[in-house]
């Protein structure tokens, strides 16, 4: 798709390219009408929003020009819905949203955000604590950035700490330095100027020494950072996202630090973790977060026992993407609606993976000489992204041994599926003292495996299983794998009768 070039107007080459810039879109095209009330401009869209004519109304007030033709937008459809400048700003607005941080979005954060099925929004601005869990890519740190852009547009006291900076730690100086992060970026008031730079001071000490301060040590100085705390003009809240990075075997007293400058001190903890790599609270320690005393849970995932809610949830983010890149809505690229029930489906519910499996489906079909996005795109892009998934299992273990382990149980999950079963779903008992149901149940967190059913009763009364499905990636679009039987092939709510059908996997 290439520019209209017109030499004679210099100034509308200018105007152009600023709608380009401040758009997003590129290569646009554009043609000039003569008419008797004037000439016009005409720049042309596949959906002229709101949006794109506040852009051009802002061009026309920063380049002021005369005698130049009226610009304005025009609708146009294109013969190639995925090769137009919208759907390359949508994939690129995509792939921007797959990595949330405390900077992402800035002012336009609230345009282009999705509230949650449970209304977990309304829930995580409270002043209490909270840990919110959820499989990698679920939302997690989204929902952080809602709280935290809300309180900025408040004007009040946050402070953000990305755990990924302290991967695998577990030493106090940890601590100190997440301490020192807190109060660099807390504003405190005048009156606590003279307190927050002793505090400081020590910090920094303490963060160049290489002598690590002891629990007992931590703990005298603690009341000092509480105390300057309690002097801030407004309540706080402490972001800190991705906490399960951190050693897991130190989890819990670190937040008993934390907790400790907290309690009755208008300060709240808003945490994001995966749940089964979280270990909050220390039963023999006494120490850490205690739920539901101590803190509150939100848990964003909408897996596959509810896939209705969950293509309300990722449709619903991919519309707003679509719609803030100029597109009508996300099913204007697929070929029908049954492309976005099977994208749920196969990224078992999961947000990030459903936009970065959308993503590689547009780029498959683009391959293909397809001009919308099918089944067979998805499909493909799923089988693709299992590798991803596997990588995340170095990044999101706590340590080589369980790496290991979980490596080895889902061999043994793949082997009876696809090999012994040739089925992609199967049940396994829920047991605590299981030495396959916790592994299993972190295969899942790693989205490796996906629920399908949280409990049923298969049998023997009082026996129950969860039913699961194995990652579509292993098996979709794979020769050797083609005479699995996929279950519930028309992404429907699942019913209890093809449930107890489901092979039982014992390890």
């Amino acid at each position: 798709m290439t520019l209209k070039k017109i030499s004679s107007k210099p100034e509308l080459e200018k105007v152009v390219s600023a709608f380009e810039e401040q758009s997003g879109l590129k290569e646009i095209k554009y043609e000039v009408k003569d008419r008797s009330d004037g000439s016009l401009l005409i720049l042309q869209v596949i959906n002229p929003t709101d949006r794109y004519f506040k852009i051009l109304a802002n061009i026309l007030k920063e380049i002021p020009l005369e005698d130049f033709p009226t610009p304005t937008l025009k609708k146009w459809a294109p013969l190639n819905r995925l090769q137009c400048p919208e759907t390359k700003f949508f994939i690129r607005t995509l792939s921007e949203s797959l990595n949330i941080n405390r900077f992402s979005f800035k002012d336009e954060f609230f345009s282009r955000y999705t509230p949650s099925v449970s209304n977990a929004e309304a829930q995580i601005v409270a002043n209490t604590n909270h840990i919110v869990y959820g499989r990698r890519g679920a939302g997690k740190s989204s929902l952080l950035l809602y709280a935290l852009r809300k309180r900025e547009k408040d004007g009040f006291h946050s402070a953000w700490i990305d755990m990924q900076t302290y991967e695998k730690r577990g030493d106090n100086k940890v601590a100190i330095e997440i301490i020192s992060s807190i109060i660099e970026q807390t504003s405190l008031n005048t009156a606590a100027s003279v307190e927050y730079a002793s505090i400081k001071s020590q910090l920094e000490r303490y963060k160049k020494e290489e002598v690590i301060l002891s629990d007992d040590e931590m703990r005298k100085f603690l009341p000092r950072i509480r105390q300057a705390l309690s002097l801030l003009n407004t309540n706080l809240f402490i972001f800190l996202d991705d906490f399960h990075l951190l050693d897991y075997a130190f989890q819990a007293n670190f937040l008993g630090f934390i907790y400790s400058i907290a309690r009755g001190n208008k300060v709240f903890l808003k945490i994001s973790a995966i749940e089964t790599l979280t270990k909050a609270w220390d039963a023999g320690t006494r120490s850490g977060l205690q739920v539901p005393h101590d803190a509150q849970t939100i848990k964003l995932d909408y897996n596959l026992t509810s896939p209705d809610m969950a293509q309300k949830h990722i449709e619903g983010i991919l519309d707003t993407h679509a719609k803030y890149c100029g597109l009508p809505s996300i099913g204007f690229l697929c070929t029908d609606n049954k492309v976005l029930s099977r994208l749920v489906w196969v990224s078992a519910g999961v947000p990030r993976d459903a936009l970065n499996m959308f993503t590689q489906a547009i780029s498959k079909a683009v391959t293909a000489g397809h001009k919308r996005v099918s089944i067979t795109d998805i499909n493909m892009a799923a089988s693709e992204m299992v590798s991803q998934k596997q990588r995340d299992v170095e990044i999101d273990t706590p340590n080589l041994d369980t790496e290991t382990s979980l490596e080895a149980m889902l061999e043994n999950i793949k082997d009876f599926c696809i090999k012994q079963q040739h089925k992609n779903a199967f049940l396994v008992e829920i047991r605590k003292d299981s030495t396959i149901y916790k592994p299993i149940l972190e295969l899942v967190d790693l989205r490796l495996v996906h629920v399908i059913s949280e409990g049923i009763t298969v049998g023997d009364a009082g026996r129950k299983y969860l039913g699961l499905i194995l990652d579509y990636g292993f098996y979709t679009g794979i020769r050797a794998a083609q005479s699995v039987d996929l279950f519930n092939k028309q992404t429907e709510r699942v019913k209890y009768k093809e449930l107890r059908s489901l092979p039982i996997f014992n390890g």
